[in-house]
């Protein structure tokens, strides 16, 4: 059995990743992209795509179906499919993609999952935008286009692929940077993404792991990424080929996790530095596109909240869906990342906690086991890679004029993710160009050996295996799908006999033995809120408000 899912599961796959590079093409084909770079801006069209239908249709199945055939067509037509060499590398790179599945099996639902993600979907899917959404659900106002992307993966009744976009930008990720190492050796960039896999492939080993965070961390990986190309290449078509990537990629980052605003810094210092050579370019199609997407996005933010920017006062507007409490949610989440609520919520008040940097004691005896674990996750693996090579007299081959910057960005990357969001996810990309810095310290005067990093490289990639197979070992064997949490639901008495709304059966739920999960809506049908709201329809558009609004 396990082998025909294991199966099914990867035509789907393989299937997807070919649609989304399809998608790709539609904006990159005046340019020679390979086909990884091409299936990362595939998920930014599809992303513009499902955003702006959604602005008058429901992401229904027909619509999923029309943007895979869509994307298929394209990729079939774009696709030279004589360039395909069965040879040693190219085997190679799909056994690593079968090392890298059973990630996916036997799922976990991550905590967001039934609290708002997949709610999000359900009424993705049910009705078209819906103005005040988060109203329903007041998590909605910290919106994700990565949501979006996860609508035309929800087969209804079937949630098991939702992960699958997480999954394919992970895997991809990981085969495009083992293919950039081997082939470039002696780049500081390519010991970016050393340090960068390293570390995904050893801490993050199972799709509920994954979330927003695994997406919005890829892209941001990316965006440096090609902030190192730049400063390497002499060539001014690649040049700007490789801010356009940085641009594009670092936009896409902040759209699915706003903690990734500090990104933006390299593409600015890029651009300032390089102002001659760029400026003819950013009106261009291809950026204008990129300014669609966000535009769009901000956009169904404000359709979602009255802010376009949230939760900033500033782009907020006294719309009738408009919630004041919505401004409160930032201080609010203020005090759970910085740990108010689970250390000193009964020996101080909130306006003490957070005056002249209380808190950060407090937080770090919270929180620093989990640092230094993912800490050293990150630096043990690589210190000991590093003591495997050999230095050499040769000039630094690493080195590039810009480094400073890149130590300056990291800096104010710390402090934005200390002010903001101290949770440790929301820091990692900043976290991972601190060791990239450390280290690079040591290896600078190294030279790159191919066979010490696929050497360790296999190690790592068999102890994710290893990993699974001893979790799928121990667990309940439910392959390529998630344990559902089945919550009853009853009617909510603020009907208003537009549509019906729902909420789950509290007391019921923990009677199942659903725990905390007893208060989540999880698949109850749309629309399910535990908040009390007031529904209008106008124009064929839902308008909901809170009837405890301030």
């Amino acid at each position: 059995m396990i082998i025909i899912e294991t199966t099914y599961f990867i035509l789907i796959t393989l299937f997807s990743i070919f649609s989304i590079y399809g998608l790709g093409q539609l904006l990159i084909y005046k340019f020679n992209k390979n086909f990884f770079e091409s299936t990362f801006y595939g998920f930014i069209v599809a992303s513009f795509l499902i955003t702006v239908f959604h602005f008058f249709i429901k992401i229904n199945l027909y619509f999923s179906f029309i943007i895979f055939f869509l994307g298929l067509i394209v990729g079939i037509k774009k696709f030279n499919f004589l360039k395909i060499k069965l040879d040693k590398k190219t085997i190679i790179y799909f056994l690593i993609f079968l090392s890298l599945v059973p990630i996916y099996i036997s799922q976990k639902y991550h905590e967001d999952f039934g609290y708002y993600h997949l709610p999000y979907l359900i009424n993705m899917i049910n009705e078209k935008i819906i103005f005040g959404l988060a109203n329903v659900n007041y998590a909605f106002a910290h919106n994700s286009i990565w949501l979006n992307i996860l609508s035309i993966f929800y087969l209804r009744d079937n949630f098991n692929f939702v992960s699958l976009p997480a999954f394919i930008i992970y895997s991809l990720f990981i085969i495009f940077s083992i293919s950039q190492i081997i082939k470039n050796n002696y780049k500081i960039s390519n010991y970016f993404l050393i340090v960068s896999i390293f570390y995904l492939i050893l801490k993050y080993t199972r799709i509920s792991e994954f979330g927003n965070d695994i997406p919005s961390i890829i892209f941001s990986i990316l965006s440096i990424y090609n902030f190192f190309l730049f400063n390497e290449e002499k060539g001014i078509k690649r040049k700007k080929n490789f801010f356009f990537n940085n641009f594009s990629f670092a936009c896409f980052a902040i759209l699915i996790k706003f903690s990734s605003i500090p990104i933006l810094m390299l593409t600015f210092i890029l651009f300032f530095k390089n102002y001659k050579i760029l400026i003819k370019d950013i009106l261009k199609f291809n950026y204008i596109f990129i300014y669609s997407v966000c535009f769009l996005f901000f956009l169904q933010q404000f359709f979602y909240t009255g802010c376009f920017i949230f939760p900033s006062n500033f782009s907020c507007f006294n719309v009738s869906w408009f919630n004041e409490y919505f401004l409160d949610i930032k201080y609010k989440l203020e005090l759970i990342n910085k740990s108010y609520f689970v250390t000193a919520k009964d020996s101080l008040s909130e306006e003490e906690y957070l005056k002249n940097f209380t808190w950060l004691s407090y937080w770090f005896k919270k929180n620093y086991v989990e640092i230094s674990e993912h800490l050293l996750t990150m630096s043990i693996p690589l210190l000991a890679y590093l003591f495997f090579l050999k230095k050499t007299n040769s000039k630094n081959i690493l080195y590039f004029k810009e480094f400073s910057f890149f130590i300056f960005f990291t800096s104010i990357g710390f402090i934005f993710w200390l002010s903001f969001s101290p949770v440790y996810r929301f820091g990692v990309i900043y976290f991972l160009c601190l060791i990239f810095l450390l280290t690079f310290l040591i290896n600078k005067n190294k030279f790159f050996s191919q066979k010490i990093f696929i050497t360790f490289l296999s190690i790592f990639l068999i102890f994710n295996l290893s990993k699974n197979i001893k979790r799928l070992a121990k667990e309940e064997k439910i392959f390529f799908g998630i344990k559902k949490i089945e919550n009853d639901h009853v009617i909510n008495s603020y009907n208003n006999n537009i549509i019906s709304v729902y909420k789950p059966d509290f007391e019921a739920n923990l009677k199942k033995g659903n725990g905390w999960q007893s208060r989540l809506c999880w698949d109850i049908k749309f629309l399910c809120t535990r908040n009390e709201i007031l529904i209008n329809k106008k124009n064929n558009y839902l308008i909901i408000k809170d009837l405890k609004k301030k």
